[in-house]
Protein backbone atom coordinates (compact mmCIF):
# COMPACT_ATOMS: atom_id res chain seq x y z
CA UNK A 1 0.00 0.00 0.00
CA UNK A 2 1.00 3.16 -0.93
CA UNK A 3 0.54 6.60 2.08
CA UNK A 4 0.83 9.90 0.69
CA UNK A 5 4.39 10.37 1.18
CA UNK A 6 4.31 14.58 1.53
CA UNK A 7 1.50 14.47 3.88
CA UNK A 8 1.32 10.94 6.00
CA UNK A 9 0.38 13.08 8.46
CA UNK A 10 -3.17 13.71 7.08
CA UNK A 11 -3.81 9.96 7.09
CA UNK A 12 -5.47 8.42 10.14
CA UNK A 13 -6.60 5.02 10.21
CA UNK A 14 -8.85 3.50 13.46
CA UNK A 15 -8.14 0.33 15.58
CA UNK A 16 -9.37 -2.67 13.53
CA UNK A 17 -9.15 -1.13 10.08
CA UNK A 18 -7.08 -3.43 7.62
CA UNK A 19 -5.91 -1.83 3.89
CA UNK A 20 -5.31 -4.25 1.22
CA UNK A 21 -2.50 -4.94 -0.69
CA UNK A 22 -1.96 -2.47 -3.70
CA UNK A 23 -3.91 -0.08 -2.24
CA UNK A 24 -3.46 3.90 -2.29
CA UNK A 25 -4.12 7.11 0.10
CA UNK A 26 -3.55 9.98 -1.63
CA UNK A 27 -4.47 13.31 1.15
CA UNK A 28 -3.04 16.04 -1.44
CA UNK A 29 -3.91 17.06 -5.54
CA UNK A 30 -1.36 16.55 -8.44
CA UNK A 31 -0.40 19.64 -10.22
CA UNK A 32 2.06 19.54 -13.34
CA UNK A 33 4.74 22.47 -12.72
CA UNK A 34 3.04 24.23 -15.65
CA UNK A 35 -0.35 23.98 -14.29
CA UNK A 36 0.47 25.10 -10.29
CA UNK A 37 -0.93 28.62 -10.71
CA UNK A 38 -4.19 27.76 -12.28
CA UNK A 39 -4.41 24.16 -9.99
CA UNK A 40 -2.14 24.91 -7.23
CA UNK A 41 -1.55 21.59 -5.00
CA UNK A 42 -4.32 21.28 -2.12
CA UNK A 43 -4.15 19.16 0.98
CA UNK A 44 -6.85 17.40 3.05
CA UNK A 45 -6.84 14.78 5.53
CA UNK A 46 -8.22 11.24 4.88
CA UNK A 47 -10.29 9.44 8.37
CA UNK A 48 -10.41 5.51 8.07
CA UNK A 49 -13.01 4.48 10.86
CA UNK A 50 -12.90 1.80 12.90
CA UNK A 51 -13.30 -1.64 11.85
CA UNK A 52 -13.34 -0.69 8.44
CA UNK A 53 -12.27 -3.06 5.49
CA UNK A 54 -10.53 -1.55 2.46
CA UNK A 55 -9.95 -4.44 -0.12
CA UNK A 56 -6.89 -4.78 -2.26
CA UNK A 57 -6.29 -1.92 -5.28
CA UNK A 58 -8.75 0.88 -3.42
CA UNK A 59 -7.85 4.94 -3.92
CA UNK A 60 -8.78 6.92 -0.94
CA UNK A 61 -8.47 10.67 -2.13
CA UNK A 62 -7.61 13.54 -0.40
CA UNK A 63 -10.68 14.94 2.20
CA UNK A 64 -12.66 11.59 2.55
CA UNK A 65 -13.72 10.03 5.77
CA UNK A 66 -14.59 6.61 5.14
CA UNK A 67 -16.86 5.40 8.46
CA UNK A 68 -16.75 2.77 10.82
CA UNK A 69 -17.02 -0.94 9.93
CA UNK A 70 -17.78 -0.38 6.58
CA UNK A 71 -16.10 -2.39 3.78
CA UNK A 72 -14.69 -1.04 0.59
CA UNK A 73 -14.24 -3.44 -2.39
CA UNK A 74 -11.78 -4.45 -4.23
CA UNK A 75 -10.63 -2.14 -7.04
CA UNK A 76 -12.60 0.88 -5.78
CA UNK A 77 -12.24 4.74 -6.10
CA UNK A 78 -13.34 6.74 -3.22
CA UNK A 79 -13.34 10.36 -3.79
CA UNK A 80 -16.42 10.90 -1.25
CA UNK A 81 -17.16 10.28 2.26
CA UNK A 82 -18.88 6.80 3.14
CA UNK A 83 -21.42 6.70 5.87
CA UNK A 84 -20.77 4.06 8.70
CA UNK A 85 -21.90 0.63 8.80
CA UNK A 86 -21.11 0.90 4.37
CA UNK A 87 -20.88 -2.17 1.62
CA UNK A 88 -19.44 -0.13 -1.49
CA UNK A 89 -18.08 -0.54 -4.53
CA UNK A 90 -17.04 1.16 -7.58
CA UNK A 91 -15.29 3.49 -9.96
CA UNK A 92 -16.55 5.91 -8.35
CA UNK A 93 -17.67 3.98 -5.36
CA UNK A 94 -21.34 3.73 -4.04
CA UNK A 95 -23.21 2.06 -1.60
CA UNK A 96 -24.47 -1.23 -2.93
CA UNK A 97 -25.60 -2.27 0.95
CA UNK A 98 -26.03 -1.25 4.18
CA UNK A 99 -24.53 -3.72 7.67
CA UNK A 100 -26.50 -4.53 10.32
CA UNK A 101 -24.27 -3.93 13.06
CA UNK A 102 -24.60 -4.42 17.09
CA UNK A 103 -23.19 -2.12 19.44
CA UNK A 104 -22.35 -4.73 21.19
CA UNK A 105 -19.70 -5.65 18.75
CA UNK A 106 -17.65 -2.41 19.98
Amino acid sequence: MVFDRPHPELITIGDYAEIGDRCILSAHSRGSFTTRDAYPRTTAPIKIGRGVCINPGCIITQGVTIGENSIIGTGSVVSRDISPNSVTLGFPVRVINKLNVEENSK
